[in-house]
């Protein structure tokens, strides 16, 4: 219920509690929706609870205050709810009307009757709300809540500055008084604005951009870490330069301003960045690149079976395009999780080129060991002795019943009238026979692990290698599918508080029926990700000695303070080892 006095959760207590004594009614229990719309029962968890304790017997009547108060829904609908409490003996009795009597024309009618009211009157009152709306926009007055880096002006009737609302603070306006934006006295704020907008129009990414706000300290008006998503959203609302919109996502489920196109009023308040820093920022999120799910077959080699390291969420496959460069792809995080996680301003992707050719060469390396080579080899031997054992014994009884089955049928064109009925009672049970054999058949042909020809495609995993971006990957994919039961990557991030560095690990886990359990381990030399650091570490690697500063430097030609940060980055990752003031900088061993 909304907390209008006529339709207030204690008026409608009082009254029901009136109705049950009246009627002798024992209340047992309570269930109450507040603040959520009749008109999607799915979405009201009281309700439903409702619907589940009917069906269990646990209560003799629902009491309502009026029949809108247990569902405004289509009659179609609602009639789904009716059925369920009438099949489980429950009746429906309002305060208004008494019991509902769905066992005569005229009580069912007029349930009707009231139902399609109270639905009409949810039309009525979303076509109110959007009509007062649309008034208010066209008069400067911003509709919604709370907004990051703005407080609330409240004025009355006259126009007068009564009082300022800040951030989240919760303040309730008299009929008749209004609202403007104002820049927030949290300075703090207002400067993350600016940074957002002036940091996407020099071409950050959402998440670096979280990330450095999230470093000075500044948190979201929940007071929560920023991410991605809210950054994305503070940069493409245009209430920043200084203007109001309403109708940009359609919102309600009978009327929306959407619906017309949306309204816009310019220069109603203060903006906290000008017309041109928008603008810019504007381009370069249309610039950004663009998601799209990928058609062609095989394209993801690793479909399915890539997750998360520590968590079951799964990594999907997406393209990333731009007009100046040829599509990449990606694995990353499915949308539905960014609003699982808002927390979470660290969402790793990674280069699906990267991902596959190191599973591939690790799976390759896997493949050739001699060991390896002869067990996949006997499971392919016993997998085909079994799989030709199944099919033809099975075909051999398919076959016999088939037989059966068409002698039964010239039997039926020549039997007495009497015999009829026993003979096509007979075949209607071969029938089913060779209907459960057909299905066995099926499942012995393709069914269960990995086929031999999906290990034979495994063994000739050298030839497929050179031929990734032709037809063979799909074929490849599939073999992988029935090879590989899950692969887990992982991104980890280590600083110390001047530099950063980002590493890469993660593990191959081997189908428990293939023959040779195990794990494959994939570290981050397997998953090099971007970065000149991974230069510095690969020259010290490939020296075999002492490597100095200045030696660096000439080496890969660029100046020495430079060359310094990338071998303090090489050092924090581990992968080399600074020896001392002076001293230059050795990789680092195995053991160490």
């Amino acid at each position: 219920s909304t907390d209008q006095q006529q339709d207030s959760p204690a008026r409608q207590r009082q009254d029901i509690e009136a109705l049950a004594q009246r009627q002798g009614f024992r209340i047992i229990r309570w269930y109450e929706d507040h603040g959520l719309t009749g008109t999607e029962s799915s979405k009201r968890r009281e309700f439903q609870k409702l619907l589940a304790d009917a069906k269990a017997g646990t209560f003799a009547a629902v009491l309502v205050s009026e029949q809108s108060r247990m569902s405004r829904e289509d009659i179609f609908d609602v009639m789904t709810h009716w059925k369920l409490l009438r099949d489980a003996g429950v009746a429906i009795v309002t305060c208004q009307r008494g019991e509902l009597q769905f066992d005569n024309l005229g009580g069912f009618l007029t349930a009707i009757v009231d139902q399609y009211g109270a639905r009409e009157e949810s039309i009525r009152l979303a076509d109110r709300v959007v009509s007062g709306k649309r008034l208010a926009i066209r008069q400067g007055q911003r509709q919604g809540g709370a907004l990051f880096g703005y407080d609330r002006e409240i004025l009355d009737e006259a126009g007068r500055v009564i009082r300022r609302v800040c951030g989240t603070e919760k303040f309730r306006k008299p009929p008749g008084w209004s609202s403007r934006l104002v820049p927030a006295l949290d300075s703090k704020a207002v400067e993350a604005v600016r940074f957002i907008f002036d940091s996407i129009g020099d071409g950050m990414s959402y998440g670096s951009v979280a990330r450095e706000l999230n470093r000075r300290g500044c948190t979201t008006l929940a007071g929560k870490r920023f991410n991605g998503t809210v950054v994305r959203r503070i940069v493409t609302n245009p209430v920043y330069a200084g203007d109001l919109v309403l109708g940009r996502k359609r919102r309600g489920r009978f009327r929306s301003l959407h619906d017309e196109g949306g309204i816009t009023h310019e220069n109603v308040h203060e903006p906290l960045v000008n017309r041109q820093v928008f603008a810019r920022a504007q381009d370069a999120v249309q610039r950004r690149y663009r998601t799209s799910r990928a058609t062609t077959a095989g394209r993801y080699l690793l479909t399915g079976l890539v997750y998360l390291a520590g968590s079951e969420r799964r990594l999907h496959g997406y393209t990333m395009r731009n007009s100046d460069r040829p599509p990449r792809l990606y694995y990353g995080l499915a949308p539905r999780y960014y609003e699982e996680y808002p927390q979470e301003s660290d969402r790793p992707s990674f280069r699906a080129e990267v991902v596959e050719n190191a599973v591939m060469a690790k799976l390759r390396d896997y493949l050739t060991d001699k060991r390896n080579q002869r067990v996949i080899q006997a499971e392919i031997s016993r997998r085909t002795r079994k799989a030709q054992a199944n099919v033809e014994a099975l075909e051999k009884q398919r076959g016999a019943v088939r037989a059966r089955i068409e002698r039964g049928t010239e039997n039926l064109a020549l039997a007495n009238p009497e015999d009829v009925p026993g003979i096509s009672r007979l075949l209607a049970r071969w029938r089913d026979e060779e209907a459960k054999l057909k299905e066995k058949l099926q499942q012995a042909r393709g069914e269960g692990g990995p086929t031999p020809e999906s290990l034979a495609i495994m063994a000739r995993i050298d030839q497929l290698l050179d031929h990734l971006n032709e037809a063979d990957r799909e074929k490849l994919a599939f073999a992988i599918r029935q090879t590989v039961k899950r692969i887990t990557l992982r991104r980890t991030r280590l600083g110390d508080g001047r530099y950063r560095v980002t590493l890469w690990d993660g593990a191959i886990e081997l189908r428990d029926d293939l023959g040779s359990k195990g794990t494959i381990p994939l570290t981050d030399d397997d998953l090099s990700g971007p970065g000149r650091w991974r230069d510095a570490a690969r020259y010290v690697r490939e020296h075999g000695g002492v490597v100095y500063l200045g030696e660096l430097a000439e080496a890969l030609g660029i100046h020495k303070a430079f060359a310094s940060r990338l071998l303090t980055q090489a050092t924090l990752a581990g992968k080399i080892r600074n020896l001392g003031h002076q001293q230059g900088w050795t990789a680092r061993s195995p053991r160490s």
